[in-house]
């Protein structure tokens, strides 16, 4: 396990967010996928993120370790820094990983934002993975790549004219190019999806917000509201003009919700972001 520690710019007595970003990131990002962010970020707060067992440059983690294994060794991980409580960020596969460590350890997370997740993984998304981890296993990156861009990246142009087909070009590239280590990697991730696919209900006291884009066709709406639901006084929102990669496709939107969520603002001010009727718009 490994862990990038970037201070924040402003004076301890001058941050407006006292307990520091813990990122877990999914199954295609690592302890340097969140540079952009950092610099939204740290003018408020310390921002740590984690090469998880079995990503990065750790090597390979048997599949049979699910969540929990993942809870304890974030645990281990805070207390190895002596950080006591943190604001944590769940992205896709990290923010089952982050609920997980929310239900173990409650009393070190502040506040909890949770995007682009899903309660359970539906059959057709079940055939998916497989698909996905014989793609890899046998080494067919390219045809990876095309297979989980059609699942990942909105059906319909979101963002910014160009970002969409951008980052497109920049995934692509990524997966077609993949190490085999990587890919084994990869592979290890959709096999360990296939082996945990349900979240298991039992979160409380632990402020959290649920959003993802509103074009995610991989975790849709309906399955962030149904997480949402689960968590007493959560709160649940969708980002206008983006899929299930809220934070690659609006990093600075995906920044500023965070920012105001785990500093108590209101994040329905935002014009991008849509609170669900009927739930809170004020988290806390």
């Amino acid at each position: 396990m490994a862990c990038r520690i970037v201070p924040s710019t402003a004076p301890p007595d001058g941050r407006l967010l006292p307990d520091p970003l813990l990122f877990v990131g999914g199954a295609f990002q690592n302890k340097d996928s969140w540079l952009v962010h950092q610099r939204f970020l740290t003018p408020y707060a310390d921002v740590i993120t984690v090469d998880l067992p079995g990503t990065g440059d750790t090597g390979r983690l048997p599949v049979r370790h699910g969540s929990a294994f993942y809870a304890r060794a974030l645990d281990h991980l805070l207390t190895e820094l002596a950080r006591p409580r943190v604001n944590l960020v769940g992205v896709s596969y990290g923010a089952f990983v982050a609920y997980g460590f929310a239900q173990r350890s409650p009393e070190r997370v502040a506040r909890m934002a949770l995007s682009g997740m899903s309660d359970r993984l539906p059959a057709e998304m079940r055939a998916v993975c497989t698909r996905l981890a014989g793609l890899l296993r046998s080494g067919r990156t390219v045809e990876f790549a095309e297979t989980v861009l059609a699942h990942i990246m909105p059906s319909r142009p979101s963002g910014p004219a160009g970002r969409g087909e951008a980052l497109a070009f920049m995934l692509r590239s990524q997966f077609t190019g993949l190490p085999r280590g990587t890919a084994e990697q990869y592979a290890d991730h959709y096999e360990r999806v296939l082996a945990h696919p349900r979240l298991r209900p039992g979160l409380r006291d632990v402020p959290t917000l649920v959003f993802t884009g509103e074009h995610d066709a991989c975790t849709p709406p309906d399955a962030g509201r149904r997480v949402a639901a689960a968590i007493p006084g959560s709160l649940f929102a969708t980002v206008a003009d983006a899929g299930h990669l809220v934070c690659l496709e609006r990093p600075e939107e995906f920044s500023e919700i965070l920012l105001r969520f785990f500093s108590g603002r209101r994040i329905d001010e935002l014009p991008y972001c849509a609170c669900e009727p009927g739930v809170p718009s004020r988290a806390g």
